[in-house]
Order: C-alpha cells, then sequence, then structure tokens
C-alpha cells in the first residue's frame, strides 16, 4: 500500500545553454521516483526557479520559487520536498549546511531522485557528499568557462556584447563559430570622442547623459534613458583606447571579497577610438571624488584639508570652503583639529593667482622651453629614455604606497584609490616604452612643437578672466595643480598653503596636446588677510622647490598683494 503525503516539487535551470524545458523533465522524474519508491502525491506545490545560479553567495539567496519554497516548508504546506538531484536545491554551501538545519528542526522528509532520502540512516553523510561534489562542480564549471573566455581574448576574440561604438561580427570555420570580433561604427565613434572631450573639459556625467538624451543618441543596450551611471561605466571601458582589460578571479574564495584577483590586458590597437591621455581624461576622481562633476564651484575636489586629507567642500553661499570632517570632529572635542578648517574663495583666489607668478616666471619659462628642445632634438632616442625614468619614478611611489598599506591600522581608501591609480599609470607607461621600442618613431613631435609655440604667461589670464565655464576651469585646476593643501592657520588672519603645480600640464593644457615633461614645482604660501573691510590679501612665499627646471638663482621672500575682487568666480 503506497504512502499518501503532501509533496513540493523543487526545480531550477541554471543558464541559457540548459533548456527551460529541463524543469519540466527534472519534476516528472522526481514525481515518478516517489511513486516507484511507493510514494503517492495527494497535493503537489511546484516551485520553479529560471535561468539563476545557485551557487554564489547572492544569487542563491535571491531565488524566488527556491524562497517561497522555504517559507512553505515552514508553514507546514507539505510533507516531502523532492527533487530530481539534491544539487537543483543548492550549490552554496552556506544554503546546503541550513537545509540540513531544518531537516533535523522540522518533520518534513527530502527525496531526491539520484537515491537522497533523509529518512534513510546514514543520509546526513550522503547528503554532505553530495553537496560537496555540487560544490566542486560549479568551481570547475566556473573555472573551465573563465579558461575558455581567456582563451578566446589570447586569439583576438572579443567576449561579451560588444560596446557603444562597435559592431559583433561572428567567425566561422567549417560551418563551426570559433569566435567574434568588434569592429568600430565610425557614426557612433564620434559620439564616444566628444564624450570623453566633454569630460576631460570639466563636464559631470549627468551633463554627459543630458547631452546624449537630448540629442536623441540611442543607448548601448536599448534603455530609455542615458543615466549618469552609464555614462560612467562606458567610459572607464578600456576599449576605448585600443585594450582589453579581463580580471580573473581565482578559485580561492577570498576572490569573491576581491581580495585575490589578477588582471590581464590584450592589445586591440585596431579598436582604439580615444588617446590615451584623453581616456584618462575620462575617468573619475579626475575633477572631484565622486567623479559627478562639482557643481558651480571651481575649487571643488581640487582643495585638501592638511590634517585629514579629505577634500574640502564650499559652504552654503559658496563664498567659502571648510574641512567637513575636521568640523565634525572639532565638535565632539577633538584637540587636533584644524583650529578654523575655513577659507574663503577670494583668499584661495589670491593663492592661485600668486603662486602661478612664481613658477611662471621669465627664468622658469626659458628653462622649460630648453627642456622641450632638448625632448625635441633627442628623437625617439630621448623619449624613449624619458618613459623610462617616469616609470622607474612610479614604480618606487608604488613600493612607498605599498609600504604605507601594510603599515596602516585602519583601511584607508584613498591610500587604496591612489596605489591602484599609481599602478595603471605603471602599466600605461610599460605599454608605451613597448610601443615606441618596436617602432623606434617619436610620438610627440608634434605635440612639443605645439608647446614651445605657446606663450606659459598666457595661463594666468585665460585662468583668471572669468570666461570659463566652472567645469572647464575645474577640470584645468585638476590637471595644472595636482595638490592643493590647506596646511591650517597660524592665527585668525593667517593660513598656509603647499601648492603643486605641473609646468609640463600647463603649456600642454594651453596647446591642447599631450603632456610631454613630467617635472613638479612645490611651493608654501602664507595667506594674511586684513582685519578691515574690504579684505586686502597678502601672500608671502616661503619656499619652492622646482625639480630639474629650478632656476640658479634663489627666489627672494616677496610679498603679492591682492584685492578682494579677484576674477575666479565663485
Amino acid at each position: 500500500m503506497k504512502m499518501k503525503a503532501a509533496v513540493g516539487v523543487y526545480a531550477r535551470y541554471s543558464d541559457d545553454s540548459q533548456s527551460p524545458m529541463s524543469v519540466e523533465d527534472q519534476m516528472r522524474r522526481a514525481l515518478d521516483y516517489l511513486s516507484r519508491i511507493g510514494i503517492e502525491a495527494t497535493k503537489v506545490e511546484r516551485f520553479i526557479d529560471e535561468d539563476v545560479s545557485a551557487y554564489k553567495t547572492r544569487e542563491a539567496y535571491a531565488r524566488p520559487a527556491f524562497n517561497a519554497m522555504m517559507a512553505a516548508w515552514d508553514a507546514g504546506a507539505f510533507d516531502i520536498v523532492v527533487a530530481d538531484e539534491f544539487s537543483r536545491l543548492g550549490r552554496n554551501p552556506r544554503q546546503q549546511l541550513e537545509i540540513l538545519e531544518r531537516l533535523d528542526s522540522t518533520q518534513v522528509r527530502l527525496i531526491c531522485a539520484d537515491g537522497i532520502d533523509s529518512a534513510n540512516s546514514g543520509s546526513r553523510m550522503a547528503l554532505g557528499i553530495k553537496g560537496v561534489m555540487a560544490q566542486e562542480e560549479s568551481r570547475s564549471t566556473s573555472y573551465r568557462v573563465k579558461r575558455g573566455m581567456l582563451g578566446q581574448l589570447i586569439r583576438g576574440y572579443m567576449m561579451a556584447a560588444p560596446a557603444f561604438g562597435y559592431r559583433a561580427e561572428r567567425h566561422y570555420e567549417s560551418g563551426r563559430a570559433v569566435g567574434t570580433s568588434w569592429h568600430i561604427v565610425p557614426e557612433e565613434a564620434k559620439i564616444v570622442q566628444r564624450m570623453y572631450e566633454m569630460r576631460r573639459d570639466g563636464a559631470a556625467f549627468d551633463k554627459i547623459a543630458r547631452w546624449l538624451n537630448e540629442t536623441a543618441v540611442p543607448t548601448a543596450r536599448g534603455g530609455r534613458l542615458w543615466r549618469s551611471a552609464g555614462v560612467q561605466r562606458m567610459l572607464s571601458n578600456a576599449v576605448y583606447r585600443g585594450e582589453v582589460a579581463w580580471t580573473e578571479e581565482s578559485l580561492d574564495p577570498a576572490s569573491v571579497h576581491g581580495k585575490s584577483t589578477k588582471e590581464h590586458f590584450f592589445e586591440r590597437p585596431h579598436l582604439r577610438i580615444v588617446t590615451d591621455e584623453l581616456w584618462h581624461c575620462g575617468q573619475s576622481g579626475k575633477v572631484s571624488r565622486s567623479g559627478y562633476g562639482g557643481g558651480r564651484q571651481a575649487y571643488s575636489g581640487i582643495l585638501k584639508c592638511g590634517h585629514c586629507g579629505n577634500l574640502l567642500s564650499s559652504t552654503a553661499k559658496g563664498k567659502a570652503f571648510t574641512c567637513g570632517s575636521c568640523n565634525s570632529n572639532r565638535l565632539v572635542g577633538d584637540p587636533q583639529v584644524l583650529a578654523v578648517p575655513t577659507i574663503s574663495v577670494a583668499g584661495l583666489n589670491a593663492v592661485l593667482s600668486f603662486a602661478l607668478e612664481r613658477v611662471l616666471n621669465d627664468e622658469r619659462i626659458e628653462a622649460l622651453r630648453a627642456r622641450l628642445r632638448e625632448r625635441l632634438a633627442q628623437g625617439a632616442d630621448g623619449e624613449l629614455a624619458e618613459l623610462r625614468k617616469t616609470r622607474d619614478r612610479l614604480v618606487k611611489v608604488g613600493q612607498h604606497l605599498l609600504r604605507l598599506i601594510y603599515q596602516r591600522e585602519q583601511p584607508d581608501p584613498l591610500l587604496d584609490e591612489e596605489y591602484a591609480k599609481n599602478s595603471k599609470s605603471v602599466a600605461d607607461t610599460e605599454r608605451q616604452i613597448k610601443a615606441l621600442e618596436a617602432t623606434k618613431v617619436s610620438v610627440a613631435r608634434r605635440d612639443i612643437a605645439a608647446q614651445l609655440d605657446v606663450d606659459p604667461r598666457a595661463l594666468t589670464e585665460k585662468l583668471l578672466d572669468g570666461k570659463l565655464p566652472p567645469e572647464h576651469l575645474r577640470a584645468a585646476l585638476a590637471k595644472l595643480f595636482p595638490r592643493f593643501v590647506f596646511l591650517g592657520r597660524e592665527s585668525r588672519y593667517i593660513a598656509r598653503f603647499e601648492i603643486e603645480f605641473a609646468p609640463g600640464a600647463a603649456v600642454a593644457w594651453l596647446s591642447d596636446s599631450a603632456p610631454i615633461l613630467d617635472e613638479r614645482a612645490v611651493i608654501r604660501v602664507r595667506l594674511i588677510g586684513s582685519a578691515r573691510r574690504p579684505v586686502v590679501w597678502n601672500v608671502i612665499e616661503e619656499s619652492v622647490e622646482v625639480g630639474e627646471l629650478a632656476t640658479t638663482s634663489e627666489l627672494a621672500e616677496t610679498a603679492h598683494v591682492m584685492d578682494e575682487d579677484c576674477a575666479i568666480p565663485a
């Protein structure tokens, strides 16, 4: 005589390679197996998950039918749970343990058509073995898939759907598909170029998205609207500079948490749409920490606090910048914060004007031009030597950052970000070295000639004439001043700053060309504001260091006077 019971049947298929009809086959085999072992299903509840993985934790716990089955289990809706195989219920080790705990704490019986029956002795061992086998099968499948994808990239093919600006073309041999390649769509490539140029000029991601929507550019995936996050992801794609980045996660579980990854780069020069310089301008963090622009303030994302290292933010009325972190810490009694972590925009304008005047005097401009003429005369060999020198310097910086990371007592996202950016710069420089070693053709002659043709003294007027939109001015300041640090106040009316200026970036920006010289000028100044209104600002130089562009004469301490009516718009 058959045993009668209410039954919950679970079936799942995980990807497009499996037929949706397989769930019907799973249910048929499961119910047939129940009948063969003498169980009659008086009531059957069906739970089906389609196109979902049961191994990765997030996806495993997001299965709607599985979650509904577990809720029905807790509510006593059935006496037996049946599946074709235990792996259909779950491959995630945590979820497998939860199923075993439920079997121990409830009267529900688990039966699988592959021979598992929780009512039998030794079933827990059998379930444990089946669970481990299911986990290992998922790992092996994942490894084989990744290995196959990596192999396709090594053979010169492309993976995934083509990015905006490209179309895919399938390749066949003897009627069998062997791979997919991409080719550039000229009309879309012009749009991609414009997007990077807008970002270079300081446009926020949402402004670029608005432009795309207003000009009725269709999205890459057929969505209704372009959004800022989508624009950011798109511009971070290395394929636009002729390179495919592949992150290979190891089989170590630590890789799930981002602790064990290896990055491979594959050259695709025929897919390049923008230069390396323009591509880097499109990345977040170039203008503001969030990567979404800085509103109407020219100094947003530029000025850092010398005490805590955080970026200063604009006050409500836009007339000053303040360190929110130091303000918060001061309110709770931190004795080490800056006494007055706020500086007016007018004072910042005075500091900027003074710094530009001091580092772009006649003697330094001539030294700058001499270095450019020297690079021009050196040709490809000289360019190669400079690239190797830059590479070595970046490697040393990376080693220093790595030591700081190992020595830190608490997580420091900004330090991690700096290390990641430096590592990327090392990789970029290495690729430039390899390309130049292979061709021995200088790619910088045109840029050098353009930079020799501009007058660096025009920089101050161009920045301070008030004609540049805030986002353009902000983008320019980010390139020209890699570091602009508010060191703090000596008193109510005296503040100190340290500014790092890139002369090579200055002539590159003026001539709209790629930077050639990588020297830095570091100047420390004291800003003194008068007690009376209108405020008159005096800027006094404390020290200046100018790398290889150092002049023979030492600068004497001087004062620079500027009215409060400065030209940079607040």
